[in-house]
């Protein structure tokens, strides 16, 4: 089964090999050209090389992507907002890892968040495990665990 990005780069160039004579060789440079410019804006990754601009390379650069909810209302007391896609969790971290394929840093450096006024958990739950870990008695002065034999 191919691709929406697949069936758009061979509409494409089926169009654009009608009204000019390609070389072999050009057709299958255009059709991969094509096809990384077209998954590179699916992803939206910026490519350097531009129409008409001299291509540098063929690396592209990663553009910072503009959250479609406001910041103020990312981190809820009940839930925390994928800016991906817009559901609403408790926690992100598998969320991100499962769905998207993205890891923290990489979902951070994507938006442009700082990690620690974007927590990939709602209030309530860091409040949970805050009482659970103080509960154990960790992070009190002289905690030592003890070995198991």
């Amino acid at each position: 089964m191919a691709s929406e990005v697949l069936k758009l780069t061979a509409q494409i160039v089926i169009s654009h090999a009608s009204m000019s004579e390609l070389t072999p060789k050009e057709l299958v440079e255009e059709i991969k050209d094509l096809y990384t410019l077209l998954s590179s804006l699916e992803s939206e990754i910026a490519v350097e090389a531009v129409a008409g601009a001299p291509e540098k390379g063929k690396e592209g650069k990663v553009v910072v992507k503009k959250p479609t909810i406001p910041l103020d209302e990312v981190v809820k007391e009940k839930y925390v907002v994928c800016l991906e896609c817009g559901k609403k969790m408790r926690t992100l971290k598998a969320h991100l890892r499962k769905a998207h394929k993205l890891m923290p840093a990489e979902y951070f450096r994507r938006f442009g968040l700082d990690a620690k006024k974007f927590p990939l958990v709602c209030k309530e739950y860091s409040e949970q495990r805050r009482k659970l870990a103080k509960e154990k008695g960790l992070g009190e002065r002289g905690f030592r665990r003890k070995a198991t034999s």
